[in-house]
């Protein structure tokens, strides 16, 4: 089996553990083994182990002694800055693209993502396996505005932003805020892809950083969207009952990559 076949094969569980590090089921510090995540998670222990070491790289583990692994502790203030970071850095790659004029093999390829999105959203809604391919088509669409701009300094700095944990583009999670929510959003940032190509095409610069940085607004506010509902949760009430209230828990919601 390739690599690829292998991480698409594992890409559903890539997902699951994101989504467990963002809830807080695996919480900050904790040690993870191979064995104790393969029986919680009802798998074996190969996927697992293949999977660990592409979290870490990612940034939401750290190596612990010589083999193993332990959630990375981070805020999402860390998360914030870093992606108003990225957003800086891949405007202004963007607007060195748009301003030299990008090549024809830019353009092209840069349609060609900008096609492979636009068929998730033409049957109208997305089903799960969506996630993993619009993780990846973001990914290819950002890395090929970085590596166009033919800078080593700003994609340097880039690359080490996007090891912070849910800024990288590749990062799509959306499990319980809902399939429709998640189109709608996703819809969105993909109509900003759209813009970005056609102000490159026109070599408008300044209209490409704006429009970096608003496509990263977008990812801030599902961030922020994500701590208003873990507050609500702490907080919430249930409906009484005969002689007393008790907190109640409320799903959180999931973050997005733009």
């Amino acid at each position: 089996m390739t690599s690829l076949s292998k991480y698409m094969l594992n890409a559903p569980l890539l997902n699951r553990l994101r989504e467990m590090i963002l809830s807080g089921e695996l919480a900050p510090g904790q040690r993870l083994t191979e064995a104790a995540l393969a029986t919680q998670l009802g798998l074996s222990r190969t996927p697992i182990r293949n999977i660990l070491p592409r979290l870490a790289a990612e940034g939401f583990l750290e190596a612990v002694g010589q083999r193993g692994f332990a959630v990375k502790a981070f805020s999402e203030q860390e998360s914030v800055e870093a992606l108003e970071l990225r957003a800086l850095l891949e405007g202004r790659a963007g607007r060195l693209v748009a301003e030299r004029g990008a090549s024809a093999a830019t353009l092209m390829a840069l349609d060609e993502t900008l096609g492979t999105g636009d068929r998730l959203f033409e049957k109208r809604h997305l089903d799960r396996d969506d996630e993993q391919q619009y993780g990846d088509m973001n990914e290819r669409f950002h890395n090929i505005v970085v590596d166009a701009a033919n800078s080593p300094m700003l994609k340097m700095f880039i690359d080490r932003l996007n090891l912070v944990p849910f800024v990288a583009p590749s990062v799509i999670v959306f499990d319980q805020v809902g399939l429709r929510q998640a189109f709608d959003l996703l819809f969105r940032a993909h109509g900003i892809h759209h813009s970005i190509v056609e102000a490159i095409r026109n070599r408008d610069g300044n209209r490409v950083e704006i429009l970096f940085r608003e496509h990263a607004n977008q990812q801030r506010h599902s961030m922020f969207a994500r701590r208003m509902a873990a507050h609500k949760a702490d907080t919430a009430v249930e409906p009484p009952r005969k002689t007393t209230k008790r907190p109640g828990a409320l799903p959180g919601a999931r973050h997005y990559s733009a």
